[in-house]
């Protein structure tokens, strides 16, 4: 990914700090002419002044400025300026600051600025240096966390503490850096930083937070790090995660630990003892079982009047009165309450993306079964993947099916039903609630994302099941049903994350039953409609091809059976229009595929090709394709084989249709 680079600004002397100070940036302005700032010069002085008091001989300027960083990152206006001034090369030394209030701001503006700039901040970031203040000050708490003050009493809030909220923050920077940046994973590695996780992960019982954190990061850690797995794996690391796993469960924020330390097991499979291999993967399974038991509508529901009466109203004109004032503050209850519910439906989605992990067809299932050693399974893996790739076409869903492990252990523990419960929309009248109030918009969201979540969860697990195990045709056509009342809900689904989600499990679902020459009864002209008009009112390509593939799989089923030549027109019109007129070659591709599969053989199939003139409008394509072909060159990426493929299967395809229909001639009415 292309990055571009900064200006920087001209320096006119040498500067200790390295800062351009206010006085020459407004003398600078004196003598362009441009003394009376914009908006946007406004924010960039402001922050170039808040730079200079990072200096600064007083402890209290210091920290106040790291505070006020840390809400000006937020202004994209303020974030170009901060970059230019290397603001990190100012915060960094002050990780390890005397001051712990100060070590907690820097933390947080850093923090701050790795979720406001993106990956490329986190790339500028770690360019700058940022990890050698942030291991340094990590590091101190190698041989353990101090001992944290006794529990706060029920109803009252805890004590500050700026210590412990500075290895929180510092934590969840690593998570943040970690997470875009492989040079940071790489320092991590080396530094031990796993050590200190552990330890965080351990203060559990007195600082939740702070293991949550921990736990974040070592989730996100784990992906794909050799060294972090075999690290962890030694017993008496493991022993920390496996406590950690089965600790005493009383509060949402511990099903949130528990949850993501089941994934930190799954990330590290590979390279857990062979001898509890097994065990380990019961133990989490049920875990994430227990996570997705809880209705989280009734626990959200709950907490309603509370919000209502003490919350801050975000609605129309009320919105705009209240930000005139200061918010008002929540009763330390309520606010507790509403963090215990966020835990929740945080912890649900992360138990939905740990089992769509265990149902992706790209991971080798037999990691819990076969696999000897961490080195091994690598090759093994790519090895099952080529050959199953050699043996599938097309490629987008391969029915590979699971283990037999992973399949007892989930129909055990009845994830499946459990993953049917989460897909159905949340109440819309609990919505409405949430969605009026400041409190309650993390809700809201977070509701809707456990939806989306549930719904590629099902996609996945579609995707790798055999028909019978899916309950056989009568059970698929029941969960087509389900997903077919959600795409015709009113008001209409709205949002690019649910769409897709929504789409993704369609697809699968009419893929298997096309698989089995298993007819959608259930699925007419209306439901077609509803569904192209989701491509419509969104650009994004994986949604167009989500759709192009439920298209695809319907024609393919129609096409061989009598008395669908309505449904299967619908259908060839409406490929037709994307393979020639969508902007994207990749969505247009996967149309040119979806007609082959449908147009390429069966009496209805020609019957209706010769109806919608396929071949004359196809013709028609050739040119407009190579010309997009000219003009994208270089520009296609992982989507050129598929394309590449497309233009030369539409020449073959032409020929035959034409061959066909010269044999044939014109069909009769009847």
């Amino acid at each position: 990914m292309g990055k571009s680079k900064n200006k920087r600004f001209r320096s006119k002397k040498a500067r200790p700090t390295g800062l351009q100070s206010m006085k020459e940036i407004e003398d600078e302005e004196e003598e362009l002419g441009t003394s009376n700032p914009t908006a946007t010069e406004a924010v960039q002085l402001k922050a170039v002044g808040v730079l200079e008091k990072l200096q600064s001989s007083s402890a209290e300027e210091r920290e106040c400025a790291c505070t006020s960083l840390a809400n000006l990152v937020q202004d994209p206006k303020a974030l170009q300026t901060l970059v230019q001034q290397k603001a990190v090369r100012s915060l960094g030394p002050l990780l390890v600051d005397p001051s712990s209030g100060i070590r907690e701001a820097a933390a947080g503006a850093l923090r701050n600025l790795t979720v406001a700039g993106g990956h490329d901040i986190c790339d500028h970031m770690v360019e700058e240096d940022v990890m050698t203040p942030l291991v340094t000050f990590l590091l101190q708490y190698s041989e353990g966390i101090p001992q944290s003050p006794a529990k706060h009493k029920e109803n009252k809030m805890p004590q500050h503490d700026s210590g412990l909220e500075a290895l929180v923050q510092a934590v969840h920077l690593v998570w943040n850096l970690c997470e875009s940046n492989s040079t940071a994973v790489t320092i991590a590695n080396q530094q031990g930083l796993v050590t200190v996780f552990l330890h965080c992960l351990q203060a559990y019982s007195t600082m939740v937070d702070l293991a949550i954190s921990a736990a974040q990061c070592l989730h996100t850690f784990t992906e794909d790090n050799l060294l972090a797995a075999q690290e962890l794996c030694k017993p008496d690391r493991l022993a920390v995660l496996e406590s950690t796993l089965m600790c005493e469960n009383t509060t949402m924020k511990l099903t949130q630990l528990q949850t993501l330390t089941a994934g930190i097991l799954f990330n590290i499979r590979g390279c857990l003892p062979a001898t509890s291999r097994g065990q380990s993967f019961q133990a989490l399974v049920k875990v994430l079982a227990a996570t997705l038991q809880t209705d989280n509508c009734s626990a959200i529901s709950s907490l309603v009047p509370g919000i209502q009466t003490n919350g801050n109203v975000q609605n129309g004109e009320v919105e705009k009165k209240e930000e005139e004032e200061t918010d008002k503050t929540l009763p330390w209850k309520l606010e507790s309450d509403l963090s215990e519910a966020e835990a929740l439906l945080q912890a649900q989605q992360v138990a939905l993306e740990i089992i769509s992990n265990m149902c992706c067809p790209e991971d080798d299932d037999d990691d819990w079964e076969d696999m000897e050693s961490c080195s091994t399974s690598s090759s093994s893996s790519d090895d099952n993947q080529d050959k199953a790739q050699d043996l599938v076409q097309p490629p987008v869903m391969s029915p590979l099916c699971l283990s037999a492990e992973i399949h007892s252990a989930l129909a055990d523990q009845s994830i499946p039903d459990k993953i049917l419960e989460k897909i159905s929309f949340p109440d819309r009248t609990l919505l409405q609630k949430l969605i009026s109030h400041k409190e309650g918009k993390p809700l809201f969201k977070g509701l809707l994302r456990v939806q989306s979540r549930a719904l590629l969860c099902l996609h996945n697990m579609v995707a790798v099941m055999e028909l019978e195990s899916l309950g056989g045709p009568g059970a698929l056509a029941l969960l087509l049903d389900k997903l077919l009342v959600l795409a015709m809900s009113d008001p209409v689904p709205v949002g690019g994350e649910l769409i897709e989600a929504l789409t993704s499990a369609l697809r699968a679902v009419l893929q298997k039953m096309a698989q089995n020459n298993y007819v959608p009864e259930a699925l007419t002209e209306v439901h077609l409609k509803r569904l192209c008009s989701f491509s419509e009112a969104n650009a994004s390509n994986r949604i167009k091809v989500n759709l192009v593939g439920v298209l695809g799989s319907i024609g393919s089923v129609l096409a061989k059976r009598d008395g669908t030549e309505e449904l299967l027109t619908a259908v060839g019109n409406q490929l037709l229009e994307v393979a020639t007129k969508d902007p994207s070659l990749w969505v247009a591709a996967e149309a040119l595929d979806a007609i082959f599969d449908t147009f390429g053989d069966g009496v209805m199939a020609d019957r209706v090709a010769i109806e919608l003139g396929l071949t004359a409008r196809l013709k028609a394509l050739v040119p407009q394709l190579k010309a997009k072909l000219r003009q994208s060159q270089g520009t296609l990426g992982e989507h050129l084989p598929i394309i590449m493929n497309a233009r030369t299967n539409l020449g073959r395809f032409i020929k035959y249709k034409e061959n066909q229909e010269l044999l044939l001639g014109t069909y009769p009415s009847t």
